[in-house]
């Protein structure tokens, strides 16, 4: 168990449908902004670097991870002495993944995550992710996912089980998925004794309302933060060692009935 604490600022801004240069100066400036606040690491929410829609336009806007955003986020992230986690459609091998890319404070990428679970129409234009990283950070361990993966509890368990301590969570949240995301949120914190720090959008893009609501749960359930519906910058503190404390005696990790499940 980790003994460290450090602090995330959630990046609950609105974005451009499809101008990246715009978002990327929006996220160019968030990252200074949250050095300036104190911050360790800046969370964007899902697909920000583009804006969240189904186009065929994605094709045009996603990069591979050195390419041009990505570079200028890493170049961002090294003059700031901050970590950036970001959404962006990426492109690898002739595909377009739905990706988070983590970027630590010396610039330096650590890890890429592919969406796993992909939202309805989502199957038209990305490939499912296959792989779940965790992020050797200095601080901890940690885990990537994006909006529709925290609905699923096996990839924050699976996360759990091979060490993650925090899980990064990228957002794309709309209207009435306001009690979806709440309730998801506190659940995988609890019954994986992690951390949970989540970024959403907000703002009305096309026929959707994102509703913001970013916050970080702690293991126990308690929520250390909850924004609201507006765009703000909030910088939270995360303490590690607080998570063997949380466990207790519910302990659900070493209580998992593997001999059952196995067998089924």
């Amino acid at each position: 168990m980790s003994n460290k604490s450090f602090s995330v600022a959630l990046a609950q801004l609105r974005c451009e449908l499809l101008h990246k240069d715009k978002n990327l100066k929006r996220m160019l400036e968030a990252i200074q902004s949250a050095k300036n606040k104190g911050a360790d690491y800046v969370i964007f929410p899902e697909l920000f670097l583009s804006g969240y829609v189904m186009n065929e336009k994605l094709f045009e806007l996603a990069e591979t991870l050195d390419g041009p955003s990505i570079t200028a986020l890493a170049h961002a992230a090294r003059a700031n002495d901050i970590g950036v986690i970001a959404g962006f459609p990426e492109k690898w091998e002739n595909y377009l993944y739905n990706a988070a890319v983590c970027i630590n404070r010396h610039g330096r990428i650590v890890d890429v995550y592919r969406k796993t679970h992909l939202f309805h129409d989502e199957h038209h234009y990305f490939q499912a992710g296959r792989h779940c990283p965790v992020l050797s950070l200095p601080e901890g361990q940690a885990g990537m996912l994006i909006t529709y993966d925290i609905e699923f509890p096996e990839m924050p368990r699976l996360l759990a089980v091979n060490g993650a301590e925090v899980l990064f969570v990228l957002a794309a949240n709309m209207t009435p998925y306001q009690a979806y995301q709440d309730t998801y949120l506190h659940a995988r914190a609890m019954e994986n004794h992690v951390f949970v720090a989540a970024t959403n959008k907000v703002g009305l893009h096309v026929e959707n309302i994102f509703f913001g609501e970013s916050q970080v749960v702690h293991p126990s359930g308690t929520s250390l933060y909850k924004a609201g519906h507006n765009e703000e910058l909030p910088v939270i503190d995360i303490n590690l060692p607080e998570i063997g404390e949380s466990r207790g005696v519910l302990d659900y990790l070493n209580n998992r009935r593997r001999d059952i499940y196995d067998s089924h």
